[in-house]
């Protein structure tokens, strides 16, 4: 018995790679939907931030230069990004002697805040600094980030265009979801603290701090939850906001969602980060280095005729500052506002497209998860039904107990048709 050969004529390497879908999200972030809602969420996040830093922050800003650097960075819309990679707090990947950063930067921008929330050096003007803020954040990119994944989501499972109106709908119904999704595990770790804190008001007394020991097995035992729920949302709140945007389920569905996927599936949670990472880094040195390039090379042939009169007249007016040490001019002072105005936007609007980006990437990783932890088909996904329900004809019953459809009644104006009367014996 011979043997037939066999042809294979189309390999489906979605199914052999899932992983793959990563790539697709480049089109769908430079979509018109993706980057109006990034946009969105970049310029109001940082509104929360400057009323945070004017209510607690008013006396303390000019005594710390570390928290003077914090605070411009959360005020600005794209300074998080556009953040020199080779400064120690930046996340980047060194290929070839090159610092390749990217939608990592969008994650530490929006992750960083709680970590001076429970840092036990943050003084309580700080906290209060940090936690408004980042409640600020959290509500912003719930809305922002939840119609950016509806539309990613859809984009990549089912082809479909969403437009603004569809995703704004979705996202207005929707966002409160979000918000209870991630803040059940932040409240959750604060009741976790609640014990700890009892305990240390013992430490205040010498003989508090033997009992305060004694019981510091129990502290151990709520600090180890409470740590293990942060791990868990540290890394699983962007697969939360795009659970909600793919199954349309309740908060504590999406939490589990996200925590379940995170811990059962780890490496593989850790190589798909590591693509996006990649992938998306390769993108935005692309798309940052052609908006830096852009206001470089203007800023250098605008020189050549503004350091006619003086060597470095240009770069005074950019610094805004005058050598002389004499008063700015109104018409410098505006010019230098101006310029700073319009390069503001230009960088704006390229960090408008990392976030969107990074929502797109995180909406198809949670694809990817989902497909390998519970083996749930790409395409699968929660739609809006639409169509309208129309109810049932009012009923009545008649003189026989049957009952009978009423009729509705003729419009006001309108006369009814008059019934034929039988013919009569004349005709």
């Amino acid at each position: 018995m011979t043997e037939q050969p066999v042809i294979v004529q189309k390999i489906s390497w979605i199914n052999l790679c899932p992983w793959i879908l990563i790539f697709k999200t480049f089109s769908v972030a430079s979509g018109t939907g993706v980057l109006a809602f990034a946009l969105l969420g970049v310029v109001l996040s940082p509104l929360g931030w400057i009323l945070s830093e004017n209510v607690f922050l008013e006396d303390v800003r000019d005594r710390d230069p570390k928290l003077i650097e914090i605070v411009e960075t959360n005020g600005s819309p794209y300074r998080g990004v556009f953040a020199p990679t080779s400064s120690a707090d930046s996340v980047s990947l060194e290929i070839s002697g090159v610092a390749l950063a990217g939608p990592q930067l969008v994650f530490r921008q929006i992750e960083k805040p709680f970590e001076y929330v429970f840092s036990s050096d943050t003084s309580m003007r700080e906290f209060a600094y940090f936690a408004f803020g980042g409640i600020w954040t959290v509500l912003v990119w719930s809305f922002a980030g939840l119609a950016i994944a509806r539309i990613s989501l859809l984009r990549l499972t089912r082809n479909e265009r969403v437009g603004i109106d569809d995703a704004f709908g979705f996202a207005i119904s929707n966002w409160r979801t979000t918000v209870g999704a991630i803040g059940i595990p932040l409240l959750a770790v604060l009741f976790l603290c609640v014990p700890g804190a009892l305990i240390g008001l013992l430490m205040n007394f010498d003989f508090g701090i033997f009992v305060a020991a004694g019981l510091w097995l129990f502290v151990l035992l709520f600090g180890g939850l409470a740590a293990l729920l942060l791990l868990g949302l540290m890394f699983g709140w962007p697969l939360m906001v795009a659970s909600v945007g793919c199954e349309g389920q309740n908060a504590f569905d999406a939490m589990t969602r996200g925590y379940a996927y995170t811990f059962q599936r780890p490496f593989h949670y850790a190589f798909y980060a590591l693509v996006a990472m990649l992938v998306g880094s390769l993108a935005w040195l692309v798309i940052g280095g052609l908006t830096q390039g852009v206001v470089e090379m203007s800023g250098w042939s605008s020189s050549w005729g503004a350091n006619i009169s003086s060597s470095n007249r240009f770069e005074q007016i950019i610094d805004g500052v005058d050598v002389s040490g004499e008063e700015l001019s109104r018409w410098r002072q505006s010019g230098h506002s101006m310029i700073h105005f319009f390069n503001s936007i230009l960088k704006t609007l390229a960090a408008a497209f990392l976030y969107g980006l990074f929502w797109c990437m995180a909406s198809a990783i949670y694809l990817v998860l989902r497909y390998d932890v519970d083996e749930t088909e790409m395409d699968e996904i929660f739609l809006v039904d639409e169509k309208r329900t129309y109810q049932l004809p009012p009923l009545k019953t008649d003189t026989n107990g049957i009952p009978q459809v009423q009729k509705s009644a003729p419009a006001e104006g309108v006369e009814s048709s008059p019934k034929e009367s039988p013919p009569s014996e004349s005709d």
